[in-house]
């Protein structure tokens, strides 16, 4: 999914309960929406975004990812962020209209069927 039109560093990727995750702010910035934006739109889609699309970490997951990647991280007033699975980055894509949202959507269907044709 990196790719230098939207220059979203491999770093941002994350792996937490045995699957890669990004942090909300960082799908916000993928998707070059603001982070409001980004929750705006997840709460008025929630029926789109069960538990394996999308969770907030418990505190301990939360510490533990900081420590791991060596990075504190503080939005708002310090709650813990909602993190998003690769289906939930997926679905946020369908979701969200910038340009570049439309653009990865296409991408990752793409990539999907590209997967598909060679498996």
């Amino acid at each position: 999914m990196t790719n230098e039109e939207n220059q979203q560093p491999i770093n941002q990727v994350y792996w937490l309960r045995g699957q890669k995750v990004m942090i909300d702010k960082d799908v916000a910035a993928l998707f070059q929406v603001s982070l409001k934006t980004l929750k705006q739109r997840i709460n008025k889609n929630k029926q789109r975004f069960p538990p394996d699309f999308m969770f907030v970490p418990t505190p301990e997951e939360w510490k533990k990812l900081q420590l791991q990647f060596d990075f504190q991280q503080r939005i708002g007033d310090g709650d813990i962020p909602l993190v998003l699975t690769e289906a939930g980055l997926l679905m946020a894509s369908g979701i969200l209209k910038s340009d570049v949202a439309v653009k990865i959507s296409i991408d990752l269907i793409n990539q999907f069927f590209d997967l598909m044709r060679s498996g």
